[in-house]
């Protein structure tokens, strides 16, 4: 059953990543198709991984822009 995401901000250098309403991190992979990433621990500190580079949730927060939509569906 397929369910709606709702792309609401984008991540300034990482056109493919985005959060989605729902407060979860996704991604578009190399076949146009959405997939969730999970928020990762590595020690103390949580955050996520993108392109293999970990972004705490402090040095992820300021990358953090409003989507403005557009008519392309992968939003770039």
């Amino acid at each position: 059953m397929p369910f709606e995401i709702e792309r609401v901000w984008d991540i300034d250098g990482y056109p493919a990543y985005f959060f989605a309403a729902d407060n979860q991190l996704y991604r578009f992979d190399s076949q146009g198709r959405i997939r969730q990433n999970k928020r990762t621990v590595i020690g103390y500190t949580q955050g996520y991984v993108l392109k293999s580079k970990f972004y705490s949730l402090k040095k992820l927060r300021p990358l953090l822009r409003r989507h403005i939509p557009t008519n392309n569906p992968m939003g770039f």
